[in-house]
């Protein structure tokens, strides 16, 4: 069960009377996973609570919905607590429990930058970053330096998001021994990526949007893997052609992010590390388009150091949670 500390007692105290409230009423038992779940806990837990909460896919269906809704004296209001509690989430299963803030982020991307600039100076013995092969990245940056730079902040991240999921499973579910079960995971992996819950989303277009940038975000995955592949196994070294499958990927998924990451920010979904997706889907645009020009080198390292800042900060942000609710999906379907 979660500590004692994963809410301040009133925010626990709330979200048990709104509840207790929706499993009296059931007005919204078909509406989305949440309510049937809610109908199978007759008292709530923190853990319930934290299950329920990232369960949630935030449609506000049920607010639009429900007779007790504010301004009536119930002031039942699942869509906002349900928020409030996620954010204790984040807080709680993330180390350290603090997310940086606009002006810390600003400062990391700008000191990023600056020791980029001065690793491409000290290793290419260089003034001004000009690549004399166009497109070559390791004229810039060289390999040892450049894999340093992406790698160290990529393993943070995947090793927090390790632990973090580890925690979240233990304290909601318990038994690791059931996150072994492909047929289920199908079901859960289909349901999340389909965003299949979000179907009657409130906002016009949020779903398709939040659909575009992640399928975005996996085609630019696919890039760089085909071109780790190319260059470490085939021994074909960048700069890669523009037919090539880590280019067609890359600009694929480039222009899909630029499109759904823009599309949720005009839905007034947008958070700190979105900003940080459209600054690094735009400065990789930017660096494939200019990558025959004398721009390629510091665009080159903008775009490197925008992979930094946003790998690195990804877990103290919104994106953390598609782990947990990636998680509160599978436990739903083993429940079921």
């Amino acid at each position: 069960m979660p500590s004692d500390d994963l809410f301040d007692e009133g925010l626990f105290t709330e979200a048990e009377r709104q509840l207790t409230i929706c499993n009296s009423c059931r007005y919204c038992a078909g509406y989305c996973p949440v309510w049937p779940a809610l109908e199978l806990r007759t008292t709530l837990e923190p853990k319930d609570v934290t299950h329920l909460a990232n369960l949630c896919h935030d449609c506000g269906d049920c607010l639009s919905a429900c007779m007790y809704a504010p301004p009536h004296e119930f002031a039942v209001d699942p869509p906002s607590v349900f928020a409030e509690v996620r954010e204790e989430t984040y807080r709680h299963y993330i180390w350290p429990h603090r997310t940086p803030g606009r002006l810390a982020t600003g400062i990391a991307f700008a000191v990023v930058c600056l020791v980029l600039a001065l690793l491409s100076w000290l290793f290419t013995d260089r003034p001004f970053v000009v690549a004399d092969t166009p497109g070559d990245p390791y004229q810039i940056l060289p390999h040892t330096p450049l894999l340093l730079a992406v790698g160290v902040p990529s393993l943070w991240a995947v090793g927090m998001f390790g632990w973090a999921a580890a925690r979240y499973w233990r304290d909601v579910h318990g038994r690791f021994a059931d996150l072994l079960r492909p047929r289920v995971w199908w079901t859960t992996f289909t349901q999340a990526v389909q965003l299949r819950h979000m179907t009657a989303c409130e906002v016009p277009g949020r779903r398709g949007f939040h659909i575009v940038l992640v399928y975005g975000f996996g085609l630019c995955v696919v890039s760089t893997t085909a071109a780790a592949y190319l260059q470490n196994v085939l021994g074909h070294h960048p700069p890669y052609g523009y037919l090539s499958v880590p280019v067609i990927s890359g600009s694929l998924g480039g222009v899909a992010m630029l499109v759904g990451g823009t599309g949720l920010w005009l839905c007034r979904s947008g958070s700190g590390f979105l900003w940080a997706l459209l600054v690094l889907a735009a400065s990789g645009m930017l660096t494939l388009l200019l990558r025959e020009t004398a721009a390629f080198g510091p665009l080159l390292l903008l775009h490197v150091a925008a992979v930094v800042v946003a790998f690195g900060l990804a877990p103290y942000t919104k994106f953390v949670h598609w782990i947990f609710r990636m998680l509160s999906i599978h436990h739903d379907n083993l429940e079921r």
